[in-house]
């Protein structure tokens, strides 16, 4: 009688486990697939900082440093850009977004930047203990000679109508003036409060100056600096950190606060509120060769500052240039 035959299964299959060919298989998929995964990740995170950008509030850069301080823009260049922290000073040639330093050193802190009109490579730097210029650009930078009082200089400004005509305030000393490029200077009658962090000249005889105080707000003079008067119709916080002046229409005036951007048509006799995508503004700054165009920055954080750009006078903010 003939035996019946019996199909003998692989050991690996009796026992429950798959052919060790199929487990490399799977092996060899997974890299694969965890490259997939990364993809769909990535995209996702590029559209959507893309959207946001679209919608107009996305930063145009973010800063790390230990402060922030001043912006000031090139006369002849609306994408040329200074920015002032605590341990130097940054660059961008590309309206914003990325920047390089010009000086990177400890406290090096540049509180106030003002670029000459006349002169796009000649740039003030004022700050803690700092007074000094550079004549090429921000390439490099020298003391400048000078008989103020103190250097513990925290608002700083310039002419738009003659450029050496200088503004600073000083620490325990008030507002001073220099008809001559900063070499020799004199007090101005009028008081300021102490915790002045900004100035802004908006030209004329006599000047029109502004000033920005931590507490009291905004203060205007119209006499040259003899007199001055709170100008907060509007603000919504009197903790004002940051002051600039359209230099086409010198009554627009944006005043950057703890509660946002604000900005006055009427020379400071009222303010209103802009979209800013910041809940602060520390820092802001008025294109001389397009008005329209501002950058301004937030703190979000102890280290991290949020640039900002508006082409249409902070009507939106976004991606632009």
């Amino acid at each position: 009688m003939a035996r019946a035959t019996t199909e003998r299964r692989p050991a690996t299959a009796r026992a429950g486990r798959q052919p060790a060919r199929r487990r490399s298989t799977r092996r060899a998929l997974w890299p694969w697939l965890a490259l997939a995964v990364l993809l769909a990740v990535a995209v996702i995170v590029a559209v959507s900082y893309l959207a946001a950008g679209s919608r107009g509030g996305g930063a145009l850069a973010v800063l790390q440093t230990s402060d922030f301080h001043a912006l000031a823009f090139s006369p002849d260049d609306p994408n040329v850009i200074f920015f002032g922290h605590h341990n130097g000073v940054m660059r961008s040639d590309d309206g914003g977004r990325n920047w390089q330093p010009l000086v990177d050193r400890r406290n090096f802190d540049a509180m106030g930047l003002a670029v000459d009109r006349a002169n796009p490579r000649r740039t003030y730097l004022a700050g803690h203990d700092l007074f000094q210029v550079s004549t090429d650009g921000g390439a490099s930078w020298q003391p400048v000679a000078h008989n103020l009082p103190g250097t513990d200089i925290h608002g700083f400004a310039l002419s738009p109508d003659e450029p050496s005509r200088l503004y600073a305030f000083v620490v325990g000393s008030g507002v001073l003036e220099s008809a001559d490029g900063g070499r020799t200077w004199q007090r101005l009658g009028g008081q300021v409060p102490g915790d002045v962090m900004g100035l802004a000249a908006a030209g004329g005889n006599p000047e029109t100056l502004y000033a920005a105080s931590m507490r009291v707000g905004v203060l205007k003079s119209a006499d040259g600096g003899k007199t001055w008067t709170p100008s907060n119709s509007g603000l919504g916080s009197t903790n004002v950190m940051a002051l600039a002046v359209d230099p086409a229409e010198r009554r627009t005036v944006y005043a950057g606060t703890e509660d946002g951007l604000y900005r006055s048509d009427d020379a400071g006799a009222s303010w209103r509120k802009l979209a800013f995508p910041g809940k602060n503004a520390v820092a802001v700054a008025v294109s001389p060769s397009n008005s329209k165009t501002i950058l301004a920055i937030e703190v979000a954080g102890r280290s991290e500052g949020r640039v900002y750009r508006s082409e249409d006078g902070g009507g939106t903010w976004g991606e632009h240039g």
